[in-house]
């Protein structure tokens, strides 16, 4: 007969993806996942794999709850203007919240891409496409509303404004304050909307 878990399975992942996060793969080790889960060697390898298997798992679920933040904060905007706003904000509510150790989960695993198997690279390869890619949609449904020029290039709009977030992720966690972004989100923000038009 299977034995029944005693444990909260998605509350011990958040914690095993808070420390990947914190500290990245390859320093992060198994002594330290078994203190902050609160489990022994045994119910981590038969609940979640292998090292490298549950930090899949918690990088999907960082993925399907930070990274997702962003993206509806682009797609739920009702103009782009909004939208715009919305997700470089998304970047001090992310870096800020004392829930979380700073910057981006996603980006810092990036940086340590030679420590990582073909699957994990393939998820953190996706990341930034998805978030460029949703920012073109979102570009061309204003165009195609006439609320923006349609002069500049869709990709280029996309590209400009990912490459602007990962700045932002890089100034927040290397120590800029709070309103320093805010006040680069404002004339960024300004400087973009000017080109489409607006």
């Amino acid at each position: 007969m299977a034995r029944t878990k005693n444990f909260d399975e998605d509350k011990v992942l958040e914690a095993a993806m808070l420390l990947f996060w914190e500290k990245g793969y390859s320093a992060t080790s198994m002594k330290e996942l078994e203190q902050v889960m609160q489990l022994n060697p045994t119910s981590i390898y038969n609940t979640f794999g292998s090292k490298r298997e549950l930090f899949q798992k918690a990088l999907r679920l960082y993925m399907n709850s930070a990274l997702s933040g962003f993206i509806d904060a682009i797609t739920n905007a009702r103009s782009l203007p909004i939208a715009l706003q919305n997700v470089l904000n998304e970047v001090i509510r992310l870096h800020y919240n004392p829930g979380h150790p700073g910057g981006c989960m996603v980006m810092l695993s990036i940086l340590e891409n030679e420590q990582h198997d073909e699957e994990t690279r393939a998820m953190l390869n996706s990341a930034l496409p998805l978030l460029r890619d949703t920012l073109v949609k979102r570009f061309k449904q204003a165009q195609a509303a006439g609320e923006i020029s349609t002069e500049m290039d869709s990709k280029d709009f996309g590209n400009h404004v990912t490459a602007l977030i990962s700045g932002m992720i890089t100034m927040a966690k290397s120590g800029f304050s709070k309103n320093e972004l805010k006040h680069l989100i404002q004339s960024s923000s300004d400087c973009l909307l000017q080109q489409c038009g607006i």
